[in-house]
């Protein structure tokens, strides 16, 4: 029985269909109970899909073999493994994304304001647009398409680079770069995190403190990609307060604590918490939506940012709303400080 099984595993392959599942290695063992024979995997991508697929492939290859069950039913138990794959970034002290699972919450703008708020507090940095589908970096620094092609490659010690573009004080590199205004970027997953991957390892940033990573929405496979590859040392989440932006806010969470991809997470910000009127405040999507949140989740909480005309007038000039507005300045001040304390006291 255990050949039969075995010689319709060698059916099932891999996700890049380069291996079946036995030469592969990952199926690790098959075990033959009284009621049921448990088929053991051991998977390093962690992905729902993934996994799906694999145990409908087996079942079919089972039932097209015509191997006699006798009755028995068959159990798939997939584990996860950890791979460690991360490849140090020669020159780059520290790498910290800024995601949500939710479109629209303001990450880019977050991540933006943070990127120059570290600069303004004297600290080399880097902002890296990961965003493939909907690179917005490029509009929230007033980078013209001239400006950008012309100096996003480099040579140097005899290869092409991709050389950052600095613009009050930050180093930034995003796909706009290489993409005209309004042109659709239509990729699979595998060329997004080959193109990202070009960006992280054959960039030219010098020497940086902190390289702030701002991640597209969702826990696709450019995600798993990046945390499975980039040293993070940790993650900055952003939701609106409303329960339908912190339910995909959740499911993000829970991504970043998968044991195979483990990140820190520094902390989560609520963006347009509030709009003022006649110094009253108004609670236009709930009140402490995420910090109710931050507590059931054990997430510290960095801070909170209200609904303002001047936030959305500044981004979409390009200007950073820091270097415009004092109020603003003081509130990404004091979440920035509380980032950093917060990455000091998850690496001691």
């Amino acid at each position: 029985m255990k050949q039969k099984i075995t010689k319709a595993l060698e059916n099932v392959f891999t996700i890049d269909n380069k291996k079946n599942i036995i030469e592969a290695g990952i199926v690790k063992n098959i075990d033959f109970l009284k009621d049921e024979i448990i088929i053991h995997i051991h998977l390093s991508n962690p992905t729902l899909h993934i996994k799906k697929k694999l145990e409908k492939d087996i079942h079919q290859s089972i039932k097209y073999q015509n191997v006699s069950l006798d009755a028995k039913r068959i159990r798939i138990r997939i584990e996860t493994i950890v791979l460690n794959t991360k490849k140090k970034i020669d020159g780059i002290k520290n790498i910290i994304a800024v995601a949500s699972g939710k479109g629209g919450v303001g990450k880019s703008t977050i991540a933006t304001n943070i990127a120059v708020s570290l600069v303004k507090m004297g600290f080399h940095v880097g902002l890296l647009d990961a965003d493939i589908y909907g690179p917005s970096i490029p509009l929230m620094f007033n980078l013209l398409e001239e400006d950008m092609i012309s100096s996003c490659i480099i040579k140097k010690n005899g290869n092409y680079l991709m050389n950052p573009i600095i613009r009050y004080g930050v180093k930034i590199l995003s796909l706009g770069f290489f993409s005209k205004s309004g042109q659709a970027i239509v990729w699979r997953g595998p060329m997004a995190t080959k193109f990202l991957r070009k960006f992280i390892h054959e960039t030219d940033w010098g020497g940086l403190d902190f390289l702030i990573v701002d991640l597209p929405p969702g826990t696709g496979d450019i995600h798993l990609s990046l945390l499975q590859e980039i040293p993070l040392k940790g993650i900055i989440i952003v939701s609106t307060p409303q329960k339908i932006a912190l339910s995909d806010v959740h499911r993000a969470v829970e991504m970043f604590r998968i044991r195979s991809i483990h990140v820190p997470i520094l902390g989560i910000i609520e963006n347009m918490s509030f709009f003022l009127i006649k110094k009253e405040k108004y609670y236009f999507f709930g009140k402490n939506g995420v910090r109710n949140f931050s507590k059931k989740m054990n997430i510290f909480f960095l801070g909170e940012i209200p609904m303002l005309q001047n936030i959305r007038e500044s981004s979409d000039l390009g200007v950073p709303i820091v270097l415009e507005n004092d109020q603003i300045r003081q509130i990404f001040g004091r979440i920035t400080k509380n980032i950093i304390d917060q990455l000091n006291y998850h690496i001691s």
